[in-house]
């Protein structure tokens, strides 16, 4: 018994060694370059016949020991035999005992040097990409149900495969499309360690692209230096470092040869940022995020955003920005809260938001590179606080607050910016409905601009005033209307910038204005005209002009059409006044027209600070009557003929009116005395008859009292 038992044992172990020596010799024969190579051989066949096009493999390397797959020099043609993919390296290391389980479990997984090039036809509708092939190739195929009412209901539903990844890296990805998009990853590295955190860290990213619009190609593109993410499930962690957004249209910038006009261009974009983002909840329809800190720079318009701050809140359809904070190196900006409703083409809807608080910190000349560079030296702070809200082609601004720290200007306005997609058709304009400030103050301010300043003495004059009225910005024009109050008196005032002729031209009109006083001459009293003025103020022509004349006075001209105005103890009405500056010279006359004779009063001043000293020569013309005076004398006499008939015919109209009255007078009158009359005539009828019927009442008593009497005596 215990010889048959050792037999059969060793029989056991003999066939166990056997079967272990097979398995070994299989396992490394499976290892050998031999099989590998015949495997390779196998799979490119294998994969060549499934897509029908060429498929190579330079080598595989399969490790059952590793449980993991290498593949080296793989490549993919399309079927128009181009090269479609291409890739040096990857490999796979894969755990066997969960796929029991439906569930892929892959420790460590590694793509090297992936080319990938994608084309589809834009110009041909009907056409298919060069890939499609690929993903129909491997497209699920559902076999068509014979009878679809015999459908087992009691059929368990099949568990869906899950993959999980602890590790995985990138390098060298490159992926093209139509020539036209180009993207590049350096490197990616991530992993998922025992408590499910995940770590990711991305380097050089970068895709390229080019945006057609109305004027032509853009040539697009943006790059990410690094991009470090850590989170778990919802909530993650972002570091983005060396965010790029460049924009080149292969034009001069807008400024070249535009000296006043700012750098801002979309067609040469070069952003450079730095971000820091956390999410707290990341969903299929929802976004909870914040940045918690933000650098940003544009460098081809200097525009610098030293900070950025806010708070997101989205979904498919809107999104609350709430906390916002912008600092640009002297200003800072917060908006309290914004809601934005997001575009949808499919949906029909367009873009809106509104930010019903805006305030800050603003120093204007943080924004003079980017957009006018007349703002350059405007250093003065200014507090901002307004209403926002618009769509992509409209901007509405109420409640608008601009303020010095010490209130010595303050704005009160609102407005809005239309036709933003149309720079012919953009239109600014703005309501202000109160702007108050002392005129040494206005010259602060204007100091803070690099322009020529001229009458900046009677602008002292003016003392404090304020402003109320509107002004637009149009395409190459900006025009200005309102009211003026200043402490001579009030003017009414319209103004325009003409930025294609250069000149600013308008007209003032006033009912009662201390000219003397804001000019400094004593003896000038108070006016009331209508004066149209143009002044130049093209660079070329005026320096021109200077170069011939020199002086600093402005260039242009005044005419005013006098109703009233006083020169010492003298009222003067109705007259003409002209003014001409030449930049050196201002020569003037004041006409005051009579029939024959017309009194004349040349003068001339070459600085507007010293206007005591206004040269003012007297004069007088005479004229025969024009024919325009004639005219004027005949129209005159007409209309005297014509008011001394219009006069009589009213007096004999109220002749006859009143002789009517009289009448009418006469014949009330006459009735009224006919009534008294008649009323007399009764009341005396009256009496007479009451004084009859008294009488023959007492002879009645008295016959009564005889008979009386006489009875008693019998």
């Amino acid at each position: 018994m215990k010889k048959a038992l050792l037999l059969i044992l060793k029989i056991l172990g003999g066939i166990l060694a056997v079967i272990l020596l097979l398995v070994g010799g299989a396992f490394a024969a499976f290892h050998t370059d031999a099989v590998q190579e015949r495997l390779v051989e196998n799979a490119t066949q294998m994969l060549s016949d499934y897509l029908r096009t060429t498929v190579r493999i330079e080598k595989a390397n399969v490790s059952f020991i590793d449980q993991g797959v290498r593949l080296y020099g793989v490549e993919i043609d399309d079927q128009q035999q181009r090269k479609m993919f291409q890739m040096k390296e990857l490999g796979v290391d894969l755990k066997m005992l969960p796929l029991l389980h439906h569930e892929v479990s892959i420790s460590q997984a590694k793509i090297r040097g992936l080319e990938a090039r994608l084309y589809k036809p834009a110009s041909d509708s009907d056409s298919v990409a060069n890939f499609q092939f690929v993903i129909e190739a491997f497209k699920s195929k559902k076999k068509p149900q014979e009878d679809s009412m015999a459908v087992d209901t009691t059929q368990v539903k099949k568990k869906p495969m899950i993959i999980d990844v602890k590790k995985l890296s990138l390098e060298d990805i490159k992926v093209s499309y139509n020539d036209s998009l180009q993207a590049r990853l350096g490197s990616l590295h991530y992993k998922k360690n025992r408590t499910e955190q995940h770590f990711a860290e991305i380097r050089d990213l970068s895709t390229s692209f080019v945006k057609k619009t109305k004027k032509g190609p853009v040539d697009t593109r943006v790059v990410i230096g690094m991009l470090n993410v850590v989170g778990k499930g919802t909530k993650y962690q972002l570091t983005i470092d060396n965010l790029c957004y460049q924009t080149d249209n292969h034009q001069p910038r807008k400024n070249t040869g535009k000296p006043k006009r700012g750098a801002f261009d979309v067609g040469h974009f070069d952003v450079l940022a730095k971000l820091d983002i956390q999410v707290d909840t990341l969903g299929k329809d929802t976004l909870v995020a914040q940045v918690t800190s933000g650098v940003a720079e544009d460098r081809g318009s200097g525009l610098l955003v030293k900070e950025l701050l806010l708070k997101v809140n989205a979904n498919k359809r809107t999104a609350r920005l709430s906390d916002v904070s912008i600092k640009l190196p002297n200003t800072s900006l917060s908006i309290a809260s914004a809601d934005i409703q997001l575009p949808s083409k499919k949906e029909q809807r367009p873009l809106a938001f509104s930010a019903p608080q805006i305030k800050g910190r603003v120093v204007l000349k943080d924004i003079a590179r980017t957009f006018a560079p007349v703002l350059k030296k405007f250093s003065l702070p200014l507090n901002l606080q307004t209403q926002m809200s618009g769509n992509d082609n409209e901007l509405r601004f109420r409640n608008v607050s601009v303020s010095t720290t010490d209130k010595k200007l303050t704005i009160a306005a609102s407005g809005r910016i239309s036709n933003l997609k149309d720079k012919y058709g953009l239109r600014v304009h703005f309501d202000v409905n109160k702007l108050a400030t002392e005129g040494v103050y206005a010259e602060h301010v204007i100091n803070q601009f690099d322009v020529k300043k001229f009458m900046m003495k009677q602008l002292h004059a003016l003392g404090h005033f304020t402003y109320q009225g509107h002004f637009d910005v149009l395409w190459k024009k900006e025009q200005f209307a309102g009211v003026l109050n200043t402490v001579p008196g009030k003017l009414n005032v319209q103004l325009t910038l003409d930025e294609q002729s250069k000149y600013v031209l308008g007209t003032v009109r006033t009912d009662s204005f201390e000219l003397g006083k804001a000019m400094d001459m004593p003896d000038l009293g108070k006016i009331t005209c209508k004066a149209d003025f143009k002044f130049d103020i093209s660079k070329p022509r005026t320096a021109q002009m200077r170069k011939v004349k020199g002086g600093k006075l402005p260039i242009g001209s005044v005419q005013a059409d006098v109703a009233e105005g006083r020169y010492k103890k003298i009222k003067v009405h109705n007259f003409i006044a002209e003014l001409e500056s030449d930049g050196a010279v201002a020569t003037g006359n004041i006409t005051v027209k009579g029939k024959r004779v017309d009194v004349l009063c040349g003068f001339s001043f070459t600085n507007t600070n010293e206007m005591k000293k206004t040269k003012i020569k007297p004069g007088i013309r005479f004229h025969k009557m024009s024919d325009e005076d004639k005219a004027k004398r005949e129209e005159k006499r007409a209309a005297k003929k014509e008011a001394k008939q219009a006069a009589k015919e009213e007096r004999q109209a109220a002749r006859a009116e009143k002789k009517a009255l009289k009448a009418e007078e006469k014949a009330e009158r006459k009735a009224l005395r006919a009534e008294e009359k008649a009323l007399k005539a009764e009341e005396k009828a009256a009496r007479k008859a009451a004084k009859a019927e008294a009488k023959a009442a007492r002879k009645a008593a008295k016959a009564a009292a005889k008979a009386a009497e006489a009875g008693v005596t019998e």
